[in-house]
């Protein structure tokens, strides 16, 4: 087959952002900004004859096309053409493809129709807003191929930077699945071209029609030659082609060429970057997650998404709805961070998800109730005091107790450990002691009474599980599980079979166990990470307002005892991964303490709690899968990126 030369193609896979509408009211400023928003230009000024196709059949799809003799000028011109709309179009993006024009592919038999303009016409032309609305035509049952070619004027020795040669061409066949007898197709296609040509026209002598070609006319079209040229008429460069000769003329003012932003194409989220850094980061660099790519005007770039492995001792929060990649960003995380820096011990608390350990084959499992799996209610050590006051504020708040609770707690401890040098192995042999000590306390009878009601009705509903009360027994060696993750292991700890009130007492046991045990590391480096998704669960805001129900209490201690122990993570090394899907549930700890947070699509009021603009809230009500805001409070980045898929890692 021969070549007769080159097609270039910018296929438009995402349309413009919306913007309102900018008030313009003095006329010559009205005027370049309609230059400065058409398409209808010649960015390389040597009169190219540029080609648009719009095509609308079950989907839309618009492409830029261009002609050349030669495979790299056709791919040359088609990728700057591309760099040139993005420039002048922010946030428009699209793809380039190059291929060969066979002789015998351009032998076309579809019908095509020529749209005939006037020159200098009296209404404004608009086609696009015509394609659009016809796409959105209920029962639509004709497809529909529109080329839009222009030139510059190169005809005229009098040259006008605002003059070109225009032709539009419409390709109608019917729709998939739509049988049409031959005779009743030309009213059909006739009403679709009547409609395209309608309110254009100032009839009798003004009037925009159509009109059936021949198919030999498609070869034209594609090999973009539809203007008459000089060497057709053996004129000279510098002489005008007589006027008899010339076709209509159109300026960009008489025809909208300006992209509407209903085009029903993707849109990218908008978002003014600040401060960003692009540092040449490799894959493979250890210093650095990389989670994905930067967005740059709205288009995907080059740049890389990363985060500093150390600057996670500031913590991490990951926020978005279901579905919109929260889960698979924490995976990359963890797998990159176990691939990058294998000396940092991983701790994955599982709430939520059973059978995790298959998104993280690197894990040891403990799961809650297993023999391996151990959490003592008291912890001994060189820090024994402060074991006692710690863990006596975390028994107190799970059982709901404000006032007396954290005392009698305390002082029960104190008193056990000073005479025997330890606790009782069960806590319910515990909480017997703490029993008799306040039986032994001075108050009258009705108070002693509604205070040991209160306390044997919490400890029943919290303790009646033989295997909690298993897995709370006191031992003098640190658990299994805790030596493995200090040395560098990766530990998933399973509690999806708890309920409520043992997942919290539980996670809080863990995080002053965390506390008590690990020393304090002056070097700023992350030494160790802990990962919590659905965090909610655990660290969430109460939700009875009464301040002495018994959640309130909890809830209130439990944030009290959660700041302190993220106050000292960065001193120690310690690095937190909260994930959740809808952060207003959380502790206002929970989310302040994170110097870098990555929101996915995010519904109100959670939304509210991250910016003030309303724009940026819809903007984040709106985001795509996968496409989320960065906020890197240890640098002040703030920007946008499409996080990587899960198999890159």
């Amino acid at each position: 087959m021969r070549i007769v030369g080159y097609q270039s193609r910018i296929r438009i896979t995402q349309a413009l952002p919306y913007i309102e509408k900018e008030l313009i009211l003095d006329p010559k400023a009205k005027f370049n900004h309609l230059i400065n928003s058409s398409w209808l230009f010649d960015p390389f000024g040597d009169y190219t004859t540029y080609g648009a196709e719009f095509k609308v059949n079950e989907s839309f799809s618009w492409d830029f096309f261009l002609y050349t003799k030669t495979f790299l000028e056709a791919k040359e011109l088609g990728v700057a053409l591309l760099m040139t709309l993005q420039e002048k179009f922010k946030g428009l993006d699209g793809l380039v493809e190059t291929f060969p024009l066979y002789s015998e592919f351009l032998e076309i038999k579809r019908r095509l129709y020529e749209i005939k303009i006037p020159s200098n016409p009296p209404l404004k032309l608009h086609f696009l807003r015509k394609i659009l609305n016809y796409y959105k035509t209920p029962r639509r049952k004709i497809n529909l191929n529109m080329f839009i070619l222009w030139k510059k004027d190169d005809l005229l020795k009098l040259v006008s930077i605002d003059r070109y040669m225009l032709k539009i061409f419409v390709s109608l066949n019917p729709r998939e699945g739509y049988s049409v007898e031959i005779e009743d197709r030309d009213p059909i296609y006739r009403a679709v071209l009547k409609y395209l040509v309608s309110n254009m026209s100032i009839p009798p002598h003004v009037k925009v029609s159509f009109e059936l070609l021949s198919p030999k006319k498609w070869r034209d079209i594609l090999i973009c030659d539809v203007f008459p040229t000089r060497s057709k008429y053996g004129i000279e460069k510098y002489s005008s082609v007589p006027y008899e000769l010339l076709p209509n003329y159109i300026k960009p003012e008489m025809i909208d060429f300006t992209i509407p932003y209903d085009l029903p194409l993707p849109k990218p989220p908008t978002l003014a970057n600040r401060n960003l850094i692009n540092l040449p980061i490799l894959k493979d660099d250890s210093r650095y997650l990389i989670l994905g790519n930067k967005l740059i005007d709205g288009v995907l770039s080059n740049e890389k998404a990363a985060i500093e492995i150390d600057s996670l001792n500031t913590h991490l929060n990951i926020f978005g709805k279901s579905g919109t990649g929260k889960s698979t960003l924490m995976k990359i995380v963890i797998k990159e961070l176990n691939y990058k820096r294998p000396d940092v011990g991983i701790l994955i608390i599982n709430l939520v998800k059973p059978d995790l350990e298959v998104d993280f084959p690197m894990v040891s499992s403990y799961k809650f109730p297993t023999e391996r799996f151990k959490v003592p209610y008291m912890i001994t050590g060189n820090r024994i005091k402060k074991s006692i006051s710690r863990n006596s504020n975390v028994l107190a708040a799970c059982l709901g107790l404000k006032y007396v609770g954290p005392v009698i707690i305390s002082e029960t401890l104190q008193r056990c450990y000073a005479e025997y040098g330890e606790f009782p192995l069960r806590i319910t042999e515990f909480f017997n002691c703490v029993e008799n000590n306040l039986k032994a306390k001075p108050y009258d009878p009705d108070t002693q009474k509604t205070i040991l009601t209160a306390f044997k009705r919490r400890i029943d509903e919290l303790f009646t599980n033989l295997e909690l009360e298993k897995t709370l027994r006191f031992q003098r060696e640190i658990p299994e599980w805790f030596s493995r993750w200090r040395n560098g292991d990766k530990i998933l700890i399973d509690l999806t079979d708890c309920d409520g009130k043992e997942q919290h007492l539980l996670t809080m046991l863990i995080f002053q166990m965390i506390e008590t045990l690990t020393p304090f590391d002056r070097s700023n480096k992350l030494r160790h990470l802990i990962s919590i998704d659905e965090a909610h669960r655990v660290i969430g805001k109460s939700r009875d307002n009464d301040p002495e129900s018994a959640e309130f209490i909890m809830k209130n201690r439990i944030n009290a005892i959660f700041s302190k122990t993220i106050e000292e993570c960065r001193s120690k090394g310690l690095g937190l991964l909260i994930a959740e899907q809808k952060p207003y549930l959380l502790l206002d700890s929970a989310i302040d303490s994170a110097a870098i947070k990555i929101l996915f699509s995010l519904g109100y009021p959670s939304n509210e709690l991250f910016t003030g603009n309303v724009n940026e809230r819809e903007m984040l009500l709106n985001l795509s899968p996968r496409y989320a805001l960065v906020i890197n409070g240890t640098n002040s980045e703030r920007y946008l990126s499409r996080t990587a898929d899960d198999k890159d890692f």
